[in-house]
């Protein structure tokens, strides 16, 4: 039998029993609607998602299609600095701020009056592109060959079933999250594919720190802004100083805006508490395998 973790119909008529990926199990229980049988699935062709050695005392996430920037160094999980599902979407917004950093540095050399704000966007600009190329990078490496590692501090792992009612659940309507049957596993399922949750921690400190960094540039920006408005002896000047003004306030409001979805999808990455049920909104019963 070539199936996925699930309730089965078992030789006893009206009840089902538990098929774990790989054997039957003693686990039986009344069928009915809480123990709909999951479809037969065959395996994906090509390696199968799990934990593979990229470099020697590394362990990199593959998710079944790419490689992921989830990664285990010196017996610690963790992830890289820079993380994008669509790097093509790190390029776009990196020359974007090159654009309009050149286009302020343009209307500067103009008027005789240049400014810090071209700066600003061109660190914005390089950092971008650094996401980019580093989520490029790591989608750019070889295939993985051999059997994926599987040591205990990563475990359990999705598939990984200790008892009845293991499955996927939902954490959110666009995520889901391994039971085992007894506990949670530290790995998210969503429309990306499967990804390790193992830096939680990690990533809410980053997210911290690069807000305060942005509400500090924000904060400059909009007082240089007032400082060119307060001193300026023409036309030209008191427009640059408007502008610095409104773009620094609409790019305060975008990045407060983000920061609020951030922190709610960051703390996603958290193991829940209890058990299903109760872990989540429509989480009662495990949902189909869902990438």
């Amino acid at each position: 039998m070539n199936a996925a973790p699930g309730w089965y119909e078992a030789e006893t008529p009206g009840r089902v029993r538990w098929w774990d990926g790989t054997q039957w199990t003693a686990h039986e229980a009344p069928a009915g609607p809480f123990a709909t049988p999951q479809p037969a699935a065959l395996p994906p062709a090509g390696p199968q998602p799990g934990w593979y050695p990229t470099k020697a005392g590394e362990l990199r996430w593959w998710d079944g299609r790419i490689w992921t920037g989830s990664r285990v160094r010196e017996g610690r999980a963790g992830i890289d600095w820079a993380t994008l599902e669509q790097p093509v979407f790190g390029w776009v917004a990196g020359g974007m701020f090159l654009f309009a950093a050149l286009c302020f540095v343009l209307s500067g050399v103009l008027a005789r009056n240049p400014t810090v704000l071209p700066l600003f966007l061109l660190a914005l600009s390089a950092l971008w592109f650094a996401m980019a190329a580093q989520s490029t990078r790591v989608r750019r490496l070889p295939m993985p060959a051999g059997a994926p590692a599987a040591p205990d501090h990563l475990r359990p792992l999705p598939g990984e079933v200790d008892g009845p009612g293991a499955g996927w659940y939902p954490i959110t309507h666009a995520a889901h999250r391994w039971w085992t049957g007894e506990r949670w596993a530290a790995y998210l399922s969503s429309r990306f594919g499967v990804r390790p949750t193992f830096h939680a921690e990690q990533s809410l400190r980053t997210l911290r720190v690069v807000m305060i960094v942005f509400a500090a540039l924000t904060g400059l920006a909009i007082l240089t802004g007032i400082a060119l408005v307060v001193i300026a002896v023409g036309p030209v000047q008191l427009a640059i100083g408007w502008l610095m003004i409104v773009c620094a306030s609409v790019f305060g409001a975008v990045i407060g805006v983000i920061w609020g979805v951030s922190r709610s999808q960051t703390r996603l990455l958290l193991l829940p508490t209890e058990p299903p049920g109760r872990a989540a909104h429509g989480a009662g019963q495990p949902a189909q395998r869902p990438w």
